[in-house]
């Protein structure tokens, strides 16, 4: 006889989810404290060097998605931060079903970074154009219409293409050029986590199937 699958058990919340969502805590208020700092006391555009012409502060502040991606209209923005909204709760419930299935703590560790960096950029979205008007002059309605602020860059070197390389050939590409900030980081670090965990799990079940 198989035993029932109990979802409570699966996503009951006890003090090994605490652990992690003071972490969770910890990064998005960092985050905002250094957005908050830079938003503050620089001017759109400015920036300061901290170590020679390749690692910089400059603020920046981003309308769009992912690398300044415009969103096409007000659907398109609503749409796509809720959707943002939905993904962020995945990885939160994602979170609590892998503490209680006692998974490996690369995967905890990376989901609890993933949901911190995307909560973090969110606050700015939904609330930074109500609260510290962010948010362009043309928007009647502020609220989730803040733009992200971003800070870091490292404008590294440049590379030229080879001239015969279609499309992209003959053009002069900067390393790295997008401005971002804590909360980018973090999701990109937690993602890759993430992945390399639930590789490991996969080829831990298949040497397992094998032998």
């Amino acid at each position: 006889m198989t035993n029932k699958y109990n979802i409570k058990e699966s996503f009951k919340i006890d003090k090994k989810f605490i652990k992690y969502l003071w972490m969770i805590l910890i990064v998005i208020l960092v985050d905002h404290l250094v957005k908050l700092l830079v938003y503050h006391n620089f001017n759109l555009h400015e920036e300061i060097k901290i170590i020679g012409d390749w690692f910089r502060i400059r603020l920046e502040l981003n309308d769009g998605t992912a690398f300044s991606n415009a969103f096409e209209n007000e659907i398109d923005r609503y749409f796509k931060i809720s959707l943002k909204l939905l993904v962020s709760l995945a990885l939160l419930a994602s979170l609590i079903y892998y503490i209680n299935k006692r998974e490996s703590k690369i995967i905890l560790n990376g989901l609890a970074l993933c949901f911190a960096g995307t909560i973090g950029n969110l606050i700015d979205r939904i609330f930074y154009g109500l609260f510290i008007s962010n948010a362009f002059d043309s928007y009647k309605v502020k609220f989730f219409h803040g733009r992200v602020i971003d800070m870091f860059y490292f404008p590294m070197f440049k590379i030229k293409m080879i001239d015969w390389i279609p499309i992209i050939g003959g053009k002069t590409f900067l390393f790295f050029e997008p401005v971002f900030n804590i909360s980018d980081l973090v999701t990109v670090i937690g993602a890759t986590m993430t992945i390399i965990g639930l590789l490991k799990i996969t080829r831990w079940k298949q040497n397992n199937l094998d032998s």
